[in-house]
Protein backbone atom coordinates (compact mmCIF):
# COMPACT_ATOMS: atom_id res chain seq x y z
CA UNK A 1 0.00 0.00 0.00
CA UNK A 2 1.41 3.38 -1.02
CA UNK A 3 1.60 6.19 1.56
CA UNK A 4 2.50 9.37 -0.34
CA UNK A 5 2.89 11.77 2.61
CA UNK A 6 4.99 12.01 5.77
CA UNK A 7 3.72 13.37 9.08
CA UNK A 8 5.11 13.60 12.62
CA UNK A 9 3.50 11.75 15.51
CA UNK A 10 4.17 13.73 18.70
CA UNK A 11 4.41 12.16 22.14
CA UNK A 12 4.19 14.54 25.12
CA UNK A 13 5.58 13.27 28.43
CA UNK A 14 5.64 15.00 31.80
CA UNK A 15 9.04 14.63 33.47
CA UNK A 16 10.01 15.72 37.00
CA UNK A 17 13.44 17.20 37.56
CA UNK A 18 15.49 16.61 40.72
CA UNK A 19 13.79 19.56 42.46
CA UNK A 20 10.36 18.05 41.76
CA UNK A 21 9.26 20.49 39.04
CA UNK A 22 7.40 19.00 36.11
CA UNK A 23 8.33 19.87 32.56
CA UNK A 24 6.75 18.68 29.35
CA UNK A 25 9.02 16.88 26.94
CA UNK A 26 8.08 16.14 23.34
CA UNK A 27 9.42 13.44 21.09
CA UNK A 28 8.47 13.06 17.46
CA UNK A 29 8.59 10.20 15.02
CA UNK A 30 8.13 10.59 11.29
CA UNK A 31 5.77 8.11 9.66
CA UNK A 32 4.39 7.57 6.18
CA UNK A 33 0.74 8.50 5.88
CA UNK A 34 -2.13 9.39 3.60
CA UNK A 35 -3.32 12.90 4.49
CA UNK A 36 -6.82 14.24 3.82
CA UNK A 37 -7.84 17.85 4.40
CA UNK A 38 -11.35 17.89 5.81
CA UNK A 39 -13.45 14.99 7.08
CA UNK A 40 -16.72 13.34 6.15
CA UNK A 41 -19.97 15.00 7.15
CA UNK A 42 -20.59 12.26 9.70
CA UNK A 43 -17.15 12.67 11.31
CA UNK A 44 -17.63 16.44 11.41
CA UNK A 45 -21.01 16.06 13.11
CA UNK A 46 -19.76 13.52 15.67
CA UNK A 47 -16.77 15.72 16.57
CA UNK A 48 -18.91 18.87 16.78
CA UNK A 49 -21.34 17.08 19.09
CA UNK A 50 -18.42 16.45 21.48
CA UNK A 51 -17.18 20.06 21.27
CA UNK A 52 -14.39 19.53 18.72
CA UNK A 53 -13.89 20.83 15.18
CA UNK A 54 -12.56 18.02 13.01
CA UNK A 55 -10.44 19.55 10.26
CA UNK A 56 -8.39 16.68 8.81
CA UNK A 57 -7.83 12.95 8.84
CA UNK A 58 -4.76 10.82 8.32
CA UNK A 59 -4.27 7.12 7.69
CA UNK A 60 -1.12 5.49 9.05
CA UNK A 61 0.16 1.98 9.54
CA UNK A 62 -1.19 0.61 12.83
CA UNK A 63 2.22 -0.44 14.22
CA UNK A 64 3.37 3.21 13.93
CA UNK A 65 0.60 4.50 16.24
CA UNK A 66 1.18 4.34 20.00
CA UNK A 67 -1.73 6.54 21.13
CA UNK A 68 0.08 9.80 20.46
CA UNK A 69 -2.11 12.83 21.14
CA UNK A 70 -0.67 15.20 18.53
CA UNK A 71 0.27 15.11 14.84
CA UNK A 72 2.25 17.69 12.83
CA UNK A 73 1.90 18.06 9.08
CA UNK A 74 3.56 20.79 6.97
CA UNK A 75 4.19 22.96 10.03
CA UNK A 76 0.66 22.75 11.43
CA UNK A 77 -0.06 20.95 14.68
CA UNK A 78 -3.21 18.87 15.17
CA UNK A 79 -4.81 17.18 18.18
CA UNK A 80 -6.01 13.59 17.76
CA UNK A 81 -9.70 13.58 18.67
CA UNK A 82 -10.49 10.05 17.51
CA UNK A 83 -8.50 7.02 16.41
CA UNK A 84 -9.82 3.78 14.98
CA UNK A 85 -8.52 0.80 13.07
CA UNK A 86 -9.94 0.30 9.60
CA UNK A 87 -8.01 -2.93 9.21
CA UNK A 88 -5.44 -4.69 11.40
CA UNK A 89 -2.63 -2.85 9.56
CA UNK A 90 -4.32 0.57 9.05
CA UNK A 91 -5.35 3.20 11.62
CA UNK A 92 -7.28 6.39 10.86
CA UNK A 93 -6.83 9.49 13.02
CA UNK A 94 -9.44 12.26 13.06
CA UNK A 95 -7.73 15.56 13.84
CA UNK A 96 -8.47 19.06 15.09
CA UNK A 97 -6.09 21.91 14.28
CA UNK A 98 -4.41 23.33 17.37
CA UNK A 99 -4.45 27.11 17.44
CA UNK A 100 -1.59 28.44 19.55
Amino acid sequence: MNRPDVCDLITVVSVKDKEGYETLTETTSQVFCTWTEGVSQNEFYLAHKEGFEATASVEIFSPDYSKQKFVAFHGTRYRVIRAFQRRPDLTTLILEEVVR
